[in-house]
């Protein structure tokens, strides 16, 4: 049933603890993994033109590597193929697109429990793949909310 699983990280303790989880998932599948990284480039169109833009988003692509990097060592330590992808965008919309381009089975994805005035303000990444997605979302809470 779940074959192709995509992971979402954004290089935090708790996408790690999401990823052990969709690896063991695919690990007793039989399955592959996508590791995928949304550097969210669109909140750099509000700085000021003066500010090293393109050196910011350096830095968030490279960020992206090397959380993908890490979890797809966790995934070959757990003999379970995978694949990486860093892309550009807003996480909710990219991470919804990349898995119906992909066509994995589902979604797992980590959810660090943001609640009242700063989930309102800045919105959950995986609230809004849950409600958007087409394939079944696997949210892993992490052990204590988020810093």
């Amino acid at each position: 049933m779940f074959e192709r699983i995509m992971i979402a990280t954004d290089g935090s303790k708790h996408s790690e603890r999401a990823a052990a989880v969709g690896i063991e998932l695919a690990r007793l599948s039989g399955g592959s993994v996508t590791i995928v990284y949304v550097a969210d480039t669109g909140r750099l169109s509000h700085l000021p033109e003066d500010m090293a833009l393109a050196s910011i988003r350096d830095l968030l692509i490279k960020e992206g590597e090397n959380a993908t990097a890490f979890i797809g060592e966790m995934a070959e330590r757990s003999g379970v193929a995978s694949t990486k992808m860093v892309v550009e965008g807003n996480p909710g919309e990219e991470l919804v697109r990349v898995a119906e381009e992909v066509g994995v089975n589902a979604i797992v994805i980590g959810s660090c429990g943001r609640s009242g005035l700063e989930k309102f303000l800045l919105g959950s990444v995986a609230e809004k793949v849950v409600r958007t997605s087409t394939v079944p979302v696997i949210t892993v809470p992490g052990e204590k909310v988020c810093d």
